[in-house]
């Protein structure tokens, strides 16, 4: 497998998040379409040396390159928490989509990049998860650079560093029925492509390209794309659910088309076909539980 974190100076589109009202039917929704999912785990920061709940919790389909996350509310001790809220308030405009992480070997420099290009930042975040193993858990861990609220339209946009990649990428997930290999790419839908584009590439200190219909930010591993709800529409299928600008679609490399075919009319879930820069592809639109949809590629 390939290494997940990026070597210095590098950028990688780390992996995508659907924020959702209940774990149960979007985790089913995710399985359907063929993906293996981990373990639900709560979410917390460490905080003083000691772990304070964040109020979310997730599953995720973890791949050989990047990986997609499912985020809901959990019960907390101490009442409703920052992260919670946001996730609540985003889900009230619609289910699916509303978080973008990229990965970078030094997440407290990007933490000042991000500053200096003018983002209005938080102070740094040392997150956990637990992680159950045959001997017990341990607790993946990792620092993240986050804008404050509402700084970027589609929803919660970070960079982060992992400090333990075994724990996250662990044998026996990583393989999916579907056939699932990578995250490629991430689709915005705006009525002014060129203002998230702009954004996003002071983000990510990368630049953004324009072909055709499409702007592409494209990463050391992965890309942003942004286009027109009225291109999304005619060349994907795909109808935006939320306030544009929004995230409306993940990009996934798959071992074989006509693998994942089979599989998707197995599970008697539509789809169809379209044309990405990669090639021939397949558009699933998820269920309601999850939102959003999915664009698969060859790998």
């Amino acid at each position: 497998m390939p290494p997940q974190l990026p070597p210095p100076g590098a950028v990688f589109l780390d992996h995508v998040a659907h924020f959702v009202p209940a774990m149960d039917p979007a985790a089913a929704a995710l399985e359907r379409c063929g993906f293996r999912l981990t373990s639900f785990t709560a979410q917390a920061n460490r905080v003083d040396g000691a772990a304070v709940p964040t109020g979310t919790g997730n599953r995720c389909a973890m791949l050989r390159r990047g990986y997609v996350e499912i985020l809901t509310a959990t019960p907390s001790a101490a009442g409703d928490t920052p992260l919670a809220r946001q996730l609540r308030e985003r889900i009230a405009d619609h289910v699916g989509l509303h978080l973008a992480a990229f990965s970078s070997a030094d997440t407290a420099a990007e933490h000042r990049r991000l500053a200096d290009a003018g983002f209005p930042t938080l102070p740094l975040v040392e997150m956990r998860r637990p992680v159950t193993m045959e001997a017990g858990s341990e607790d993946a861990c990792f620092t993240i650079a986050r804008t404050v609220p509402d700084s970027m339209a589609e929803g919660r946009v970070q960079f982060l560093t992992h400090h333990t990649e075994s724990l996250v990428w662990r044998p026996g997930f990583l393989e999916h029925p579907n056939g699932a290999q990578a995250l490629t790419g991430l689709w915005i839908a705006a009525t002014d492509p060129a203002e998230p584009a702009a954004r996003f590439a002071r983000f990510t200190g990368r630049p953004a390209m324009r072909d055709g219909a499409v702007t592409t930010v494209a990463l050391d591993r992965g890309a942003v794309h942004i286009a027109s709800p009225e291109f999304l529409a005619e060349a994907l299928g795909i109808t935006p659910a939320g306030t544009l600008p929004c995230f409306v679609a993940a990009q996934i490399a798959v071992t074989s088309l006509a693998g994942l075919a089979a599989h998707l009319d197995a599970a008697g879930l539509a789809y169809r076909q379209i044309r990405l820069a990669e090639g021939d592809a397949i558009a699933v639109t998820l269920p309601a539980a999850i939102g959003g949809t999915m664009l698969f590629h060859a790998a």
